[in-house]
């Protein structure tokens, strides 16, 4: 009896102390299964994380598309491997030596190929371009009756095109090359002295002042231009700084004749009005006013010798 109160006494003290005993451990809840189940998904572990992420790719898959929607992927996919075969054909037919497949379907490949795709292998060996070309052109400005007309500035036609060019993500290819290979087919198309090498010379310089007069649409009143001049400057590239060649980077300068600009020369989109008579006026030879003065006055003064003549046999009737 005495060792039982012992006892009871001793569990009350360690109770009064806040220690753990058994009764006092046995009433602890254990953790629900699914708790921990849902602390493993969050976890990104355990059974419940497998079955997340299955779920979450459900809609990635392939097979969970409609029908409609797989046709759909399936025939652009098909699609894009058809016309990247067809590209890739084109570019091989366009750069490979002549043959038979390429002489016979030459039209085709060509037409595909420019503008957009054209390959030009001066960027490479042997001969890489180590100039700059730009082309400039100035404009004779018709200022009204009776008033002489008037000279523009000299304006850097290839600048205005790299501003077309830098920081566009997307720029016009006629911005990139049609100016520069204008020139180029006007420079091999006329010999040392500036004269045409027969109808393709003359052909090419219409082509580049037509190029240029687009291209001053922009600044000036094409209706109003009655001649252009261009001229070319040339700069060398200066060598890299490990080369010891020490090249001439002054620009050179080459100018050619004015163009005196017509109706058909200009725009499709510019409005002539009223200008092809002005034009017509304007390209006339002045001697013409002249000798249309010089026929009247000779009709008039015959004219007045007949009446004369005419007067003087009434009289002496």
């Amino acid at each position: 009896m005495g060792e039982r109160t012992e006892m009871m006494s001793s569990d009350s003290a360690a109770g009064a102390r806040g220690e753990p005993g058994e009764e006092r451990a046995s009433t602890v809840t254990p953790p629900d299964d699914d708790d921990g189940a849902r602390d493993d998904g969050a976890r990104g572990d355990g059974p419940l994380a497998d079955r997340v992420g299955d779920d979450s790719l459900e809609s990635v898959r392939l097979g969970s598309l409609s029908l409609p929607a797989r046709a759909v992927v399936a025939v652009a996919i098909g699609a894009l491997a058809v016309y990247a075969c067809w590209h890739l054909a084109m570019v091989f037919l366009f750069v490979a030596p002549s043959n038979t497949v390429r002489e016979e379907h030459w039209g085709t490949v060509r037409g595909y190929m420019y503008p957009e795709f054209e390959q030009n292998w001066k960027l490479f060996a042997p001969n890489p371009l180590q100039r700059n070309t730009a082309v400039h052109a100035r404009a004779e400005i018709r200022e009204g009756a009776g008033r002489s007309p008037s000279t523009t500035e000299w304006i850097d036609l290839t600048a205005w095109e790299i501003e077309q060019i830098r920081h566009h993500p997307l720029p016009s290819h006629s911005n990139q090359n049609m100016l520069r290979r204008g020139w180029d087919f006007y420079d091999k198309s006329h010999n040392d002295d500036g004269e045409p090498i027969g109808m393709r010379g003359e052909v090419s310089a219409s082509y580049l002042h037509r190029i240029a007069l687009e291209r001053l649409g922009d600044r000036l009143d094409l209706n109003t231009v009655e001649r252009i001049q261009l001229r070319v400057v040339n700069t060398r590239v200066p060598a890299p700084n490990w080369r010891s060649e020490d090249f001439d980077t002054e620009p050179t300068t080459q100018e050619l004749g004015w163009w005196t600009v017509t109706t058909e020369d200009l725009p499709a989109d510019v409005d002539t009005g009223g200008t092809d008579n002005a034009r017509r006026d304007a390209d006339a030879d002045p001697g013409d006013a002249d000798n249309a003065d010089e026929t009247g006055e000779t009709q008039d003064a015959e004219g007045a010798e007949d009446s004369d003549d005419t007067g003087g046999n009434e009289a002496r009737s």
